[in-house]
């Protein structure tokens, strides 16, 4: 079996795995990722949480949870880079590769990055244009003061969708890869993974696992992206543009809003009416991700 034709850069992204590839390495590395990054972060965060200066203001440990201020949005993101620390650890340990390997050539990877960038900012406008003149929606605060804060924001940000990207895209699927050439395999199965690790058993079953549905189709769009480009660039351009509007411009009210110029109440109703509209979202932006790179 070979790589079907359209996906024939994966062959490529592939190579740097293929004499160290291993079905037991993989699910090792999977459990380091996972289990590795909660063990750092949940040391680092009971131990913060233990000083004297957080002990006596809870608030600011429910800031960081809920992300409902700036400091909150910015830790939650900055936390990320747990995961690509552990992630050099894997590629130099298991397959003495840098990370690097797992972008597809840096100049490529931001020329895909910013030609996607440019066709999918008029997508969203359009999309949130009417949603920001919904009269429950509320600015949160003043231009000025939000562009500053995406000055800090938006590298950390970067840090955010590039651990995940570098994860699920870059190695995950690049891994799989290198060891079956079945798209089912190394597509499909890495954007499940993601969409599991987005399930917040906080909310009601019917929302949590509709959230799962969703960001399992982000997956599926950044994945086929991946494949048929050879570099995440379109990837990340995806998350990072999807990412800058949900945290930075009109973020819901429920969870990672500190840092938004808008707000929109939930009222704590259920999310998953909204699928429907997401699905056909997706749809629109694997599109035009394509359109952007002509493939």
């Amino acid at each position: 079996m070979s790589f079907p034709d359209k996906y024939n850069p994966m062959r490529d992204r592939a190579a740097p795995f293929a004499a160290s590839a291993n079905w037991v390495l993989a699910f090792i590395a999977c459990l380091i990722l996972w289990y590795g990054a909660m063990l750092i972060l949940t040391t680092v965060i009971w131990t913060w949480a233990a000083s004297p200066r957080i002990a006596t203001r809870p608030e600011v440990l429910d800031a960081f949870y809920e992300g409902s201020t700036p400091g909150g949005v910015f830790w939650n993101l900055a936390s990320f880079g747990v995961y690509i620390a552990l992630l050099w650890v894997i590629l130099r340990g298991f397959h003495r590769l840098p990370i690097d390997a797992l972008f597809g050539g840096r100049a490529e990877t931001a020329r895909t990055f910013g030609r996607v960038c440019f066709f999918l900012v008029p997508i969203y406008a359009i999309a949130f244009g009417p949603s920001i003149s919904d009269p429950n929606v509320y600015q949160q605060m003043d231009v000025g003061r939000w562009l500053l804060l995406l000055l800090i924001g938006l590298p950390l940000l970067f840090v955010q969708i590039g651990a995940e990207e570098l994860v699920f895209r870059g190695y995950l699927q690049s891994h799989l890869a290198a060891l079956s050439k079945n798209p089912i395999v190394w597509m499909v199965v890495p954007s499940a993974l993601f969409g599991l690790i987005h399930y917040d058993g906080t909310q009601p079953t019917y929302s949590a696992w509709a959230y799962v549905a969703w960001a399992t189709g982000l997956g599926l769009v950044c994945a086929d992206v991946t494949a048929r480009s050879g570099t995440l660039g379109p990837a990340l351009a995806i998350h990072f543009i999807n990412n800058i509007g949900a945290m930075f411009v009109l973020a819901a009210d429920d969870w990672i809003y500190g840092a938004a110029l808008f707000i929109w109440p939930t009222f704590g109703q259920p999310w998953e009416p909204w699928v429907p509209f997401e699905a056909l979202f997706l749809f629109t932006i694997w599109l035009t991700a394509r359109l952007a790179i002509r493939r």
